[in-house]
């Protein structure tokens, strides 16, 4: 798959999270008004099944990268995706929303789950230079999608506590995403 196909694949990977009741079961509890808690079930959803890959292909890249630079980074990766999905299900749990899987019975979840299937099994085909290029190309561009989608859906939280998560969560992307870039321009230098 090229790179020009792989941007354009992951940046529709969180427009789907639009598309209503494909990524949520309705909310555990009456805590938070229907519609928000839906809303914002749905958003947390997608936000808890891209974390827990991320975590995988991390965990991945920290034993398959070529570049010291890229393992430690998805080692980094790794355990700090592991400690915002934490903190994403407690406050999930806090607020009485149902974090699901996605649903492969509808086109939405099916078409992201096969898109996670797909880009893992790429990745396990690469090794050595290949393999770095296409981690860190693919960490960036579902940095950039998360940090559209964080900024999209920042309206689905009413609760202070669950609004201070996310603006943490989109700056915590946005660093990363520097980190991420630079460290794509260096495993890229003057090749392609």
């Amino acid at each position: 798959m090229s790179l020009k196909g792989l941007a354009t694949m992951f940046m529709a990977l969180f427009v789907l999270a639009n598309t209503g009741a494909a990524f949520a079961s309705p909310p555990a509890s009456g805590k938070t008004d229907t519609a928000e808690t839906g809303n914002l079930g749905e958003v947390l959803t997608v936000l808890h099944a891209v974390g827990q890959w991320s975590i995988d292909l991390s965990k991945m890249a920290s034993e398959r990268a070529k570049s010291e630079l890229v393992k430690n980074y998805a080692r980094e990766m790794a355990s700090a995706n592991a400690e915002t999905d934490a903190k994403l299900m407690e406050i999930a749990k806090n607020n009485g929303i149902e974090v699901a899987a996605l649903d492969p019975k509808t086109d939405e979840g099916k078409s992201l789950l096969e898109r996670i299937k797909a880009e893992t099994m790429l990745l396990s085909s690469l090794k050595g230079d290949a393999f770095d290029k296409e981690y860190m190309t693919l960490v960036t561009n579902t940095q950039q999608s998360v940090s559209h989608f964080l900024e999209s859906h920042k309206g689905a939280a009413k609760d202070p506590a669950v609004q201070r998560f996310m603006v943490n969560l989109n700056s915590t992307v946005q660093k990363r995403l520097k980190t991420a870039q630079d460290i794509l321009a260096k495993v890229y230098g003057d090749s392609i």
